[in-house]
Order: C-alpha cells, then sequence, then structure tokens
C-alpha cells in the first residue's frame, strides 16, 4: 500500500496546536490590554476597524485548512490499467472473482451482499487495515486500493451479520505472477 499517513497527521496537529497557542496569546493580549473601561463608540470603530482583517485572515483559514486536507487525504487517483474485482458478501462468507492478482495491481473491488449489511475489510499481510467499504443488497461500492505488497490479504465482515460473523473471513492472494 502506498499511503502514509503518520506524516500528515503529524503535520496536520502540529499546525493545529500552532493555531491554538497563537489564539490562546492573541486572546490573553487583548484581555491584559483591555482593563481599562472603553466607551461603546470605541469598541463599535474598532469592531469595524477590524472586521474585514478578521473575516479575510479565516477565509485564508479556511482554504488552507481545505486544501491542505483535499491534498493530504489518500482519495484515489484515475489511474487507468485497474483491475476489477468483483467481491460478494453473504451470510456468511465472501466470494471473489479473480481472486488472485499480481503485486503492484491497482485494484478496485466492486462489493455488494446477497443478504444482509456487511461491512468488508482489507486486511494486509501483516494485518493491518488497508481499507473498509460496506456491503449492501442491491448496491455496489468501490473500494480502490494498490497492492503493491505480495502476500496473503484477508477479507473480513466488519458489521455484525448473525451468529456465525465472527467467522466471515476469506483469503485474497497477491502474487508476483498473473492474475
Amino acid at each position: 500500500m502506498r499511503l502514509h499517513y503518520g506524516a500528515p497527521q503529524t503535520a496536520i496537529a502540529f499546525v493545529f496546536a500552532v493555531i491554538v497557542v497563537a489564539l490562546v496569546v492573541l486572546f490573553v493580549t487583548v484581555a491584559l490590554r483591555s482593563r481599562r473601561a472603553v466607551a461603546f463608540e470605541g469598541v463599535r470603530d474598532t469592531g469595524y476597524r477590524i472586521r474585514r482583517w478578521w473575516f479575510a485572515t479565516l477565509l485564508v483559514l479556511l482554504v488552507a485548512v481545505v486544501g491542505t486536507s483535499l491534498t493530504l487525504l489518500p482519495f484515489p487517483s484515475a489511474a487507468p490499467g485497474r483491475t476489477l474485482v468483483r467481491v460478494s458478501g453473504g451470510q456468511f462468507y465472501w466470494s471473489t472473482s479473480p481472486a488472485r492478482v499480481p503485486a503492484g495491481t491497482h485494484v478496485v473491488f466492486d462489493v455488494t451482499s446477497a443478504d444482509v449489511n456487511h461491512a468488508m475489510g482489507l486486511y494486509d499481510p501483516a494485518g493491518h487495515l488497508i481499507g473498509s467499504v460496506q456491503a449492501m443488497p442491491g448496491y455496489h461500492n468501490r473500494l480502490d486500493v494498490t497492492l503493491d505488497r505480495a502476500g496473503r490479504y484477508t477479507f473480513a465482515c466488519l458489521e455484525y451479520c448473525g451468529l456465525r460473523h465472527h467467522l466471515m473471513a476469506r483469503t485474497f492472494t497477491v502474487g508476483g505472477g498473473g492474475a
């Protein structure tokens, strides 16, 4: 899997902490400077003067946060050459077609259910959850991932679907050979 979550989350947490500290310093400074009585007209005039600046600051901050979030979130790319793998869930099984893809393949899992709602969790060979998607009767949801590492991946149901829910797992092979 090519997605690495540690660095963006750390950067966002750092930026958030800096913004919080800056706002605390700003409010403490204003509170300490405003201990004297001020006429209403003075407050109104100051408020009107800084209103546009404050709005522009908030707008720039909003655009920066949304823009940063959109570039750091793991949205699937529109890369050509994706392999479609059909996955169907039922009580208490997963069926896949095909059941094997080569390593390095960009895979689109087309997931549905034959009976009740399921949640398909995809685990890499080391047991890390790399993606999940709802499996619902009558709907086809997609999960786009690039499977770089060869090995046996596991589908598991993440939504309680009945008494044998805990047994609902299947392996999916990613190998060096052809599909």
